[in-house]
């Protein structure tokens, strides 16, 4: 039985795993970080119906976005540097507890 790689639900190129919600690429999860709060707003010039894949996720910010809230990403997900600090630091400490709570159970064996 072979496990079946995921792909990303937005272009369909190989997925690094959950983004704001949803299974993403790196290149999608990057792209809706930066666009998903901006203000400004895209136009679709193809009647909002761009077939957005592997190639053509490139071409259309409009569709893109839109895939992006359609596969279920969120908005409100998004750190900004200050939340995204804070989860580093906490990450960090974790990190630093597990391995000397590991490094202890070996001594006291």
């Amino acid at each position: 039985m072979s496990v079946k790689p995921k792909v990303c639900l937005v272009c369909g190129d190989k997925s690094i795993g959950k983004n704001f919600g949803a299974v993403s690429c790196e290149s999608c999860k990057a792209f809706f970080r930066r666009n998903a709060a901006k203000v400004e707003e895209y136009i679709c010039y193809f009647n909002d119906n761009c077939k957005i894949d592997l190639i053509t996720r490139r071409f259309c910010r409009t569709c893109r976005l839109k895939k992006c809230f359609a596969i279920g990403m969120r908005q409100d997900w998004i750190l900004n540097d200050n939340e995204r600090e804070v989860r580093r630091i906490k990450i960090e400490t974790k990190r630093l507890k597990r391995k000397h709570s590991v490094g202890n159970d070996f001594i006291d064996s």
